[in-house]
């Protein structure tokens, strides 16, 4: 049987559509994956707080504000990973006052680790500030 010019336009037609749809299909997949994902996500807060040394022996941790100050309650400090020391209300009724500062002590000048936790009010926790002074 011969061959007209013809038939071949018809497979490379269809080939062209079903490659059009899997692509339309693995994206439709892919962004319903993504957005799902990014749904469940926790919103970060911004807070801002600074760690100084102020000597040999302490390190001033000041709390500067936040992009929602009435929803934070408290802050914990840690130095080397050691126990928490407390600014603010810890009991979660009040937020905490901007401007507000406590000295830690932390004795190895250039090597203290200090990390900052904040606790809001919808019972969220995250760390404000991870730095080494």
């Amino acid at each position: 049987m011969p061959r007209h010019s013809h038939d071949t336009a018809v497979s490379e037609v269809m080939g062209s559509i079903l490659i059009v749809s899997v692509t339309v299909i693995l994206a439709m997949v892919i962004g319903a994956t993504v957005y799902g994902l990014a749904g469940s996500m926790q919103q970060t807060k911004v807070v801002g707080v600074v760690a100084v040394r102020v000597n040999a022996t302490f390190v001033s941790i000041t709390y500067h504000g936040s992009d929602k100050p009435d929803q934070l309650y408290w802050l914990n400090v840690s130095v080397n990973g050691g126990s928490f020391q407390t600014m603010g209300d810890s009991g979660g009724s009040t937020p905490l006052d901007v401007g507000t500062s406590t000295m830690v002590s932390a004795t190895a000048p250039g090597n203290d680790h200090i990390v900052v936790t904040g606790a809001f009010s919808d019972g969220t926790r995250q760390v404000v500030l991870n730095t080494m002074v």
